[in-house]
C-alpha cells in the first residue's frame, strides 16, 4: 500500500486519552463514559432491499453520533483518499464522476457487495495505526466506530472508513487502468471503468484483483455499456456524451418520502453516500431547472440524517 498522507502529524498530537479529548473537543468524562457504553448506543432502522428482504441500518444514538462526527471532522478529514475516489473528496461529486467517463465508448460499472460488513474490526484498527496513532488510541477509536466487530451501516464515520479501507484496491486498479489507457473511478462502493474495448477484455482481471483484496462483486448490479449506447453512472445519464438526470418527478417524490417517513425509505444502506448523491443531483438539476431544484432542495434540507 502507498504511504498514507495526512494533513496533521497525528502521532505527535495524540498520545494519550487526554490528547484525544482535546483533538475531538470533548470532555474526558463524556468520552470515557461512551467508550464503555458504545455497544449499547445503536438503534435499528428497518430498511428493505429492492428485492423486499430486510436490511437493517444500525444508526448511532445522538451522543455517540456527536463523537463519531468529531472523529470524522478532526481526525479522518485529514486523510487524503486516492485520486480515483469521488466520495468524501473536495470538489468531487457524482456529476464530476460521470463527466470523466462521458466521452468514452465503453463503460463497466461494478458494485462491491456488503460494503460495510466487509470491513472488519482489525482492518479499521489498522487504519488508525497506519495514520500514526498508538495502539491504545487506535483500539479506542476502533471501538467507537465499529459495532459487533464490523462497520455499522448508519454511523457517520463508516462511509469514510470503508472507502479508505479500499485504498490498496484503488491503487491496484488505478495501475491496471493507466497501463491500458483506461479511466477508473470509485464512488463509495461503486466502481467504474471506461475507455476503449480493453474494458471488456480486462473485466476478468478487475474481478480477480477485487477478489484478492477480500471483496466480492454484486453480480446483479454489474452493467456493461458499449459504443453508441446510452450510459449511466450513479444515476447520472450519459447520452451522446452529454449528462442528464432521470425523471425529476421521481427525485422529488423520493426526497419527499424520506423527509415524510424517515430513513426507512432510503433505497440504500449507505446514508452518507445517498445524501451526497442526492445533493449532487439537486446541484446538477439547478443548472437545468432552477425552480424545480429549489423545491427539492427545500425538502432535502429538512431531512434528519
Amino acid at each position: 500500500m502507498k504511504k498514507i498522507i495526512t494533513h496533521k502529524n497525528l502521532h505527535r498530537e495524540i498520545n494519550t486519552i487526554d490528547d484525544l479529548c482535546r483533538m475531538l473537543s470533548l470532555e474526558k468524562y463524556f468520552l470515557q463514559k461512551h467508550i464503555r457504553l458504545c455497544p449499547l448506543l445503536y438503534i435499528e432502522i428497518p430498511l428493505k432491499k429492492k428485492d423486499g428482504t430486510p436490511r437493517p441500518i444500525r444508526a448511532p444514538k445522538d451522543k455517540l453520533k456527536i463523537i463519531q462526527r468529531a472523529i470524522l471532522k478532526n481526525i479522518l478529514s485529514g486523510i487524503k483518499l486516492p485520486s480515483c475516489c469521488y466520495g468524501f473528496s473536495k470538489n468531487k461529486s457524482i456529476i464530476e464522476n460521470a463527466k470523466v467517463h462521458s466521452k468514452n465508448d465503453f463503460l463497466l460499472n461494478l458494485d462491491i457487495q456488503d460494503f460495510f460488513p466487509s470491513v472488519h474490526y482489525k482492518k479499521v484498527q489498522q487504519i488508525f495505526l497506519d495514520i500514526g496513532l498508538s495502539e491504545e488510541i487506535a483500539i479506542i477509536l476502533c471501538g467507537l466506530t465499529t459495532y459487533e466487530y464490523r462497520l455499522p451501516q448508519g454511523a457517520p464515520t463508516s462511509p469514510f472508513l470503508a472507502s479508505f479501507a479500499l485504498s490498496n484496491l484503488d491503487y491496484r486498479l488505478m495501475r491496471l487502468a493507466k497501463s491500458n489507457y483506461l479511466t477508473y473511478t470509485r464512488y463509495f462502493d461503486d466502481i467504474s471503468f471506461s475507455g476503449n474495448k480493453r474494458v471488456v477484455v480486462l473485466e476478468k482481471d478487475i474481478m480477480k484483483i477485487i477478489k484478492e483484496e477480500g471483496y466480492t462483486v454484486k453480480i446483479s448490479k454489474r452493467k456493461l455499456f458499449t459504443k453508441n449506447e446510452a450510459k449511466e453512472v450513479n444515476g447520472v445519464l450519459i447520452t451522446n456524451k452529454k449528462l442528464s438526470l432521470r425523471n425529476t418527478d421521481e427525485l422529488f417524490n423520493y426526497v419527499s418520502d424520506i423527509n415524510k417517513y424517515g430513513l426507512s425509505k432510503l433505497q440504500t444502506d449507505n446514508l452518507e453516500k445517498e445524501r451526497q448523491s442526492l445533493k449532487g443531483k439537486i446541484a446538477f438539476l439547478k443548472q437545468v431547472d432552477q425552480e424545480q431544484s429549489d423545491k427539492i432542495e427545500a425538502i432535502f434540507t429538512s431531512i434528519l440524517w
